[in-house]
């Protein structure tokens, strides 16, 4: 039995019939496939970065929070501009108490080429001028009390003389040091 022209027609659309379906059907899914599969290790790249950036943001935090304290505490240690005076007076105290006799103690302008904060910063510095007569070794222990004080001071310039006059040991001394504050609101 030969196969008849209704046969062949039959045979090329059954054969079709899976190559139409692989043209239309398959091969689009296949391409959709493949464009999900690198959309999935796009969002697992993306997925891994954010859970690494919010490891760093949760070790940034801590770290924020560190710093916060610190600031806090130096904070505390500026006083604010209004108490300046109370400083020349706890500086005026403490070279009494190490048996040196303050010539002078006194508040001098700021010299704006010497200036270690920013000009309209919320922070200030004010230079004090102290002259001091005494035993070098009463001067020693009055750096060292300034220097372990509350307040965060800086020593700008120091000059020592000796005196001829007086025993072995006794000087006159020149500090200039900076006190740092904290300004107003109203200051700024």
């Amino acid at each position: 039995m030969k196969p008849g022209l209704r046969e062949l027609v039959f045979a090329v659309v059954l054969t079709s019939i899976p190559l139409a379906a692989w043209q239309f059907d398959l091969k689009p899914r296949g391409v959709q496939n493949k464009e999900m599969q690198a959309e999935i290790k796009d969002r697992h790249v993306q997925l891994s970065r954010v859970q690494r950036l919010a490891q760093e943001i949760g070790d940034l935090k801590r770290e924020i929070a560190g710093h916060e304290k610190a600031v806090t505490l130096l904070r505390s240690r500026l006083p604010d501009a209004k108490e300046i005076d109370k400083v020349v007076k706890e500086a005026w105290r403490v070279a009494q108490a190490n048996k040196l006799k303050p010539k002078s103690i006194r508040i001098v302008a700021l010299n704006p080429s010497k200036r270690l904060t920013p000009a309209g910063g919320p922070h200030g510095e004010q230079p004090i001028l102290i002259q001091l007569q005494g035993d070098f070794l009463g001067f020693y222990s009055f750096l060292t009390a300034m220097e372990t004080r509350s307040r965060i001071m800086r020593v700008r310039r120091m000059t020592l003389k000796k005196l001829k006059d007086l025993p072995e040991g006794h000087m006159f001394a020149t500090v200039e040091i900076t006190v740092f504050f904290e300004r107003n609101q109203e200051d700024v």
